[in-house]
């Protein structure tokens, strides 16, 4: 029998996602562990400048990312669609600007990351304002640990696509 490649890169996938589930899972039991909610933001901002920089579709990878950025922001406390919220008023009013005024690789990247984090932490609050809930705590320690680290992590991943 004839081994194919397409199935090797399938269960590389498939084991991929186990496990992002199984960190996501972990990181919300161990406070220590960042959620990846600003790395996968970053990873969408970079996708969708090279779809329109290529003139492609988007492929199952920023859906996927999607997914996962919904899944995260409910393992961490978040409201639903925060995330998504803060991707389009980022997406749509602060990234030109950023593309066209900066032009260092790492310090565009930790903004998607500051900014992703932030925008879903203020988007959040304003659901929960709105529907007359308590509001999150914004723990400063924890939140600026997770995009120093996510930051580092995106800059290693992904400095080569930026702009």
């Amino acid at each position: 029998m004839q081994r194919n490649s397409v199935n090797l890169l399938s269960i590389r996938f498939v084991l991929f996602c186990v496990g992002l589930i199984a960190y996501e899972i972990m990181s919300a039991a161990n406070h220590f562990l960042p959620p990846l909610i600003g790395l996968f933001f970053a990873y969408l901002v970079v996708l969708k400048n090279e779809s329109e920089k290529y003139i492609g579709d988007i492929d199952k990878r920023w859906y996927l990312s999607f997914i996962f950025i919904i899944y995260a922001e409910q393992i961490h406390g978040f409201e639903l669609f925060s995330t998504i919220l803060a991707f389009i008023l980022f997406y749509n009013f602060i990234n030109d600007q950023l593309k066209i005024n900066m032009k260092c690789r790492g310090c565009l990247l930790v903004i998607f990351v500051f900014s992703g984090y932030i925008g879903t932490f203020l988007l959040s609050d304003l659901i929960l304002y709105i529907l007359n809930q308590p509001l999150l705590g914004f723990n400063y320690e924890y939140y600026m640990y997770y995009i120093v680290v996510e930051s580092a992590i995106s800059v290693m991943l992904f400095k080569e696509r930026v702009l």
